[in-house]
């Protein structure tokens, strides 16, 4: 893929896959009166053009947390949600973009997109800022670098201690409301999600992490 070209699969009714050059993953959620974008990638291109090309509905947009393969291109779009303890990560890592008139988005806001709903739940760890997005109707969640992505990205700066992170992780299993994970850079010919055994395994593999009965290898 070039740069600036995006490609998009319908993965659910009314929920699209949104990939960019690098891997990453957009998520547009359509619903009877407006559209939500779950992040806004790394890509070069005409993002809310490609965007508009799927729905004429008003679109906003989500960001899961601030790191640059997330947030690019999100000053295409007028109103922007983030977590207020992110800002600080576009700070640390000198990212361009301009987050002056981003709105701040906590625990237990809800996007009312017109017959569906997505949640917000805050899950530091990734970032301080990090949420997923929980559409419990339709049982699915939208989990940024927080819940899969490939890799659990925990060695970066602004990380949070282990223990911060396995806090968020059981909070999240204990609203037993999602069966299908769709994640930050979900890739392959096929996109599957992952299953809620997943988180199951990863909180297992933090508990081993911190309690030392796992270590990795050079």
């Amino acid at each position: 893929m070039r740069k600036d070209e995006y490609r998009a699969t319908l993965l659910e009714p009314n929920v699209w896959h949104i990939a960019d050059y690098r891997g990453d993953s957009m998520y547009l959620v359509v619903g009877e009166e407006k559209a939500l974008l779950v992040d806004t990638g790394m890509g070069e291109g005409d993002l809310k053009g490609f965007v508009r090309s799927i729905t004429e509905k008003p679109v906003e947009v989500v960001l899961t947390h601030a790191h640059w393969d997330h947030i690019m291109q999100a000053n295409q779009f007028e109103k922007v949600y983030l977590n207020h303890r992110d800002f600080q990560i576009i700070e640390l890592f000198k990212i361009n973009v301009n987050y002056e008139n981003f709105l701040n988005v906590k625990e237990g806001d809800r996007f009312d997109l017109g017959g569906r709903t997505l949640e917000v739940i805050e899950v530091p760890g990734h970032t301080p800022g990090s949420i997923v997005l929980l559409d419990r109707e339709n049982r699915l969640l939208f989990s940024g670098d927080s819940v899969g992505a490939g890799h659990t990205w925990m060695h970066l700066p602004g990380c949070l201690p282990l223990r911060e992170y396995l806090k968020s992780l059981k909070k999240l299993k204990e609203t037993d409301s999602f069966e299908k994970i769709y994640h930050g850079h979900l890739t392959g010919t096929q996109l599957k999600p992952f299953g809620p055994d997943y988180l199951d395994d990863l909180i297992k593999a933090v508990e081993g992490v911190i309690d030392g009965s796992l270590r990795g290898e050079p």
